[in-house]
């Protein structure tokens, strides 16, 4: 997990920022284009050696633009670390131009093993060079390609593909669109990903994430915080800002206590939820907000479910909803297990000053309620919305595989929509605020895929915003640390998340 001391996060760029930044780069007389290629050249060699299983050779397959020059200039310092290493060029040698042209010269002078331009007819020897690697080195093309892979190039991504061996692509794998993740006709199946310089979306959109295998940490390269953050905020793009979540934005969350501290200080959270067969959705959302230290925690249900929830609850106060005073709270959670029949006391929250946490039934009931949804959208309040893909795509009035074919933008439809803040649950949970800035979590496992989850997640978030803690660290430090909590082994049951959270925030040093 990165670990950013200064704060800035990881950015995630544009095919258009990225160049912008390496533009801002160049025009400062900071570094040259050169420059910028060898110290990416040096990020590669570096990663490639950490990333191979042994001592074997190393095959590195370029194109024709500066993905291939970097390619070029790993070779090189490769072979001055005498670890055998040979180029397969896809192009014509004298074709390529600039600063890859020039690396192309460094590396002969350095001795490396570089083949002839290879065409059709080589797809035999170019299968036999594959497979007496130890590990492939995929710098065919970069983020900005743009149409589909065809003829010699799309045959060389399959024999890759097929070559039984691991592969490192430079930057993004070959054949994936850098803005949007798109398969390109076909791409390389990379078993590691080295992003140049920061984050791209293709890493995380649609097949992108898919193709990527392992996504490494971007490599530094000289570009600073400072000038990818004024490519990100100065080119145009869908969103204002994006970042991954990581441990300095967690941290974040847990403000030090004061050792004179008590309850009272650490929030009040409702949490409106059960009904008939699904009492256990609010125990577990309140399970989250313990794990987050929340002060004092109460449900609110049906009067039908409610000796059932008020003889399983210890710490958590349990009312039965039509006599709840919640009004003086801090945050409410509603939604969780709730069924469809409490519409009424749903628009009594949704009237409230309180700030708000919408999941499961109560998002269901929106669906299906223009007046509602009137409500929601008047509110000034924070107001946050938490729907997985079945969800998101009956507020949208679109199928679930719609949602998952275009996560970013069905996130930002449901800002726009309902004007709010959304977390759109999922693999690579995202998090956009309504001035559209978003946040990428890149953790979690298939083991979140089980009942209950969700309504943790709903109480993480919850539980920090009655913390007082600000949206824009509350959210995605939620969902990262709910994801995180994901990939931890020995659990099975959503009600076992708590203890691990709970652990895992001591071992983030967290308050």
């Amino acid at each position: 997990m990165s670990d950013n001391t200064d704060g800035s996060g990881d950015l995630i760029l544009t095919n258009a920022q990225m160049r912008m930044a390496d533009q801002l780069t160049i025009d400062s007389n900071k570094l040259t284009g050169m420059e910028l290629m060898e110290r990416a050249g040096a990020a590669i060699a570096q990663s490639v050696i950490h990333c191979s299983r042994d001592g074997g050779r190393i095959v590195v397959v370029v194109g024709p633009g500066n993905n291939g020059g970097d390619g070029f200039v790993a070779a090189r310092l490769l072979r001055k670390k005498n670890i055998p290493v040979t180029v397969i060029p896809l192009v014509s040698l004298d074709k390529i131009e600039g600063d890859a042209a020039a690396m192309i010269e460094l590396a002969r002078k350095a001795g490396v093993k570089i083949r002839e331009e290879t065409t059709a007819d080589d797809l035999p020897r170019l299968k036999v060079w594959l497979s007496r690697s130890a590990i492939i080195v995929d710098a065919i093309f970069g983020t900005g390609l743009t149409r589909p892979l065809d003829g010699w190039f799309a045959e060389v991504v399959t024999a890759i593909n097929e070559s039984d061996r691991d592969v490192f692509s430079v930057d993004i794998a070959s054949g994936i669109h850098g803005d949007t993740g798109e398969v390109l006709g076909v791409a390389v199946e990379a078993d590691f990903t080295l992003p140049i310089a920061a984050y791209k979306w293709g890493h995380w959109l649609n097949g992108g994430h898919q193709y990527a295998g392992t996504v490494l940490s971007p490599a530094p390269i000289g570009i600073s915080d400072e000038t990818l953050n004024e490519a990100q905020s100065s080119c145009p793009a869908p969103v204002s800002t994006a970042r991954m979540v990581d441990q300095w934005l967690i941290r974040q969350a847990f403000p030090h206590r004061k050792e004179n501290s008590h309850k009272g200080e650490f929030g009040d959270l409702w949490i409106f939820g059960g009904s008939q067969g699904y009492t256990g959705a609010p125990r577990l959302a309140a399970s989250g907000a313990q794990a987050m230290g929340t002060g004092l925690i109460s449900i609110a249900c049906p009067r039908s479910v409610y000796p059932i929830l008020a003889a399983s609850s210890l710490e958590v106060m349990v009312h039965p909803q039509e006599e709840a005073p919640w009004k003086g709270a801090d945050t409410v959670v509603a939604g969780p297990g709730w069924g469809k029949e409490s519409s009424r006391d749903l628009a009594d929250i949704l009237l409230g000053k309180t700030p708000l946490v919408l999941d499961a039934d109560a998002l269901n009931m929106l669906a299906g309620d223009p007046k509602l949804v009137s409500i929601l959208t008047m509110r000034d309040d924070v107001t946050v919305i938490t729907p997985h893909p079945g969800e998101a795509g009956r507020l949208l009035g679109v199928t679930a595989s719609e949602i998952q074919n275009d996560r970013l933008n069905a996130a930002l439809e449901l800002v726009e929509r309902y004007n709010t803040w959304v977390v759109l649950k999922g693999a690579l949970t995202l998090v956009v605020s309504p001035e559209r800035h978003v946040w990428l979590s890149p953790f979690g496992s298939s083991r979140l895929a089980v009942a209950g989850t969700g309504d943790v997640l709903a109480g993480l978030i919850g539980g920090l915003l009655a913390r007082g803690i600000a949206p824009d660290v509350a959210l995605p430090a939620a969902v990262g640390l709910h994801a995180l909590a994901g990939e931890e082994r020995g659990w099975h049951r959503a009600g076992q998340m708590e203890e691990i959270i709970v652990r895992l925030v001591g071992e983030l040093g967290c308050s």
